[in-house]
C-alpha cells in the first residue's frame, strides 16, 4: 500500500449534482487554501502531533500537487475519461491518489482507474449519509452523484459484499429494501456507529469484511458528518456522525488504502470554511501517517 508519493489531485466537478446543490466544483481550491494552515506546521521535515504526543519525521519532497482534472463541461463523458487517464498516470508511477471533489460522481472514473491497473479483488469503503446505488432515473441519468457505487459494483472485480458503507441515515426509496437483501452491500448505519466504538468497527471492516480484498478505495462525502459540524455539503441528513468519530476511523485506514476521495464538500453553503477545513485535515494527517519514517 505504501508509496513514495502523496498526489494530490483536483476534480472541481459537480456536473453529477442533478439532486444536491451544485457548488463543490469550488472545493479543490478551498481545502487546498485550508490546507496550508495545517502545512505551515512542518519544520525541517518535522510535525507535532499534539492529540498523540508525537513528533513525526515526513520524508523529504513527498507531497506534490498535481493540479486539476481538465474539466469538458458540457460532457461527463470526456471529463471522466480525462480523470481516470491522469488517476492511471500517478498509478503507473507508484503515486498515492488523494483526490479533492467535486461532487460524489467523481469517484465513479477514480474506481475505475484502480481497477483497470490493479488486479485482484477490490473494497470500498464509502463514509456517506446516502446510499448512492441509483441505477438509472429521467432526471438524474447513470453517473450522477446518486450512482456511483452502483456503477462501481458493475465492474468486474468489485462485489456488492466488499462495498462497506459507513454512516448511512435517513428515509430513502422504498425499492432500496429488496435491493439491498439481494445484493449484499455491508452498511454501518449513523445510529450503528454512535452505539459502537469506531475503532473495532473499523476492525471488523478490514479483518472480516474485507479480508480478501487485494486493494481498498476509500471515499469520503462530507454529508456524512452531522450537519452542525459540517454545514457545507450538497444535501444535509440530521443524525450524523461526529468529527471526532471520523478522524477515529480514518487514522485506522489511511496507510491501508490504495486511493483517497473527499466529495461534496461545498463553499458556497459552508460557515467560515468549517467543512473545509475538515477536509484539508483529512488530507494533511492522511499524508503524515503515509510518508512518516518508520
Amino acid at each position: 500500500m505504501e508509496k513514495e508519493t502523496f498526489g494530490i489531485l483536483g476534480f472541481p466537478w459537480d456536473g453529477g449534482a442533478s439532486l444536491g446543490r451544485p457548488g463543490a466544483r469550488f472545493a479543490p481550491q478551498g481545502i487546498r487554501d485550508a490546507y496550508k494552515w495545517f502545512e505551515n506546521r512542518i519544520e525541517n521535515n518535522q510535525v507535532y502531533d499534539v492529540d498523540k504526543r508525537k513528533l513525526y519525521t515526513l520524508r523529504e519532497n513527498s507531497i506534490i500537487d498535481y493540479g486539476d482534472i481538465d474539466i469538458v463541461a458540457y460532457s461527463t463523458e470526456k471529463t471522466f475519461a480525462n480523470a481516470k487517464n491522469k488517476v492511471t498516470e500517478m498509478l503507473t508511477n507508484d503515486v498515492f491518489p488523494f483526490v479533492l471533489g467535486g461532487d460524489h460522481s467523481i469517484s465513479y472514473p477514480i474506481i475505475e482507474a484502480l481497477h483497470d491497473n490493479t488486479e485482484g479483488k477490490i473494497g470500498i469503503i464509502q463514509f456517506d449519509a446516502h446510499l448512492d446505488l441509483v441505477d438509472d432515473s429521467p432526471v438524474q441519468g447513470k453517473y450522477s452523484q446518486s450512482s456511483q457505487m452502483r456503477r462501481a459494483i458493475e465492474l468486474e472485480r468489485i462485489s456488492p459484499e466488499h462495498v462497506v458503507q459507513i454512516g448511512v441515515r435517513s428515509f430513502n426509496y422504498p425499492w432500496y429494501a429488496n435491493y439491498l437483501n439481494e445484493a449484499g452491500v455491508v452498511q454501518y448505519t449513523a445510529r450503528e456507529v454512535h452505539a459502537s466504538d469506531p475503532k473495532e468497527i473499523i476492525s471488523e471492516i478490514l479483518n472480516d469484511k474485507l479480508k480478501e480484498v487485494d486493494h481498498i478505495y476509500l471515499t469520503f462525502d462530507m454529508d456524512v458528518l452531522e450537519p452542525g459540524f459540517a454545514p457545507g455539503t450538497g444535501a444535509n441528513e440530521p443524525g450524523g456522525l461526529t468529527v471526532v468519530q471520523a478522524f477515529s476511523m480514518l487514522e485506522e485506514l489511511y496507510d491501508k488504502v490504495d486511493v483517497f476521495d473527499i466529495a461534496e464538500v461545498n463553499p458556497l453553503y459552508d460557515v467560515r470554511e468549517i467543512t473545509t477545513s475538515i477536509a484539508a485535515k483529512m488530507m494533511f494527517e492522511c499524508a503524515v501517517s503515509r510518508l512518516s519514517k518508520k
